[in-house]
């Protein structure tokens, strides 16, 4: 962290339209801040978190990940006017 971000651990900055704002440049360069962040809301405000890198492989494998095995379609109660498109 630089010697300046150091000297001031606090500052004021205006919330604009949709709620965004803006970091310091040189905290988001000392953070390795990029394009996105982690929020977290706690007691005492927001904490603000450089994301850390994520593989595809970890991405997949949330988004594959099946809580219970697949069942066949009930197809008993379902007649050919229904299959119409």
């Amino acid at each position: 962290m630089s010697k300046q971000a150091a000297e001031k651990p606090s500052r004021i900055a205006p919330v604009e339209a949709g709620h965004k704002i803006q970091l310091p440049e040189e905290w988001a360069a000392d953070l390795g801040i990029g394009d996105v962040v982690l929020l977290e809301k706690t007691e005492a405000g927001i904490l603000v978190r450089p994301r850390r890198p994520v593989s595809w492989d970890e991405i997949f494998a949330q988004k594959l990940a099946s809580p219970q095995p697949p069942t066949a379609l009930d197809l008993s109660e379902v007649s050919g006017d229904d299959l119409l498109l």
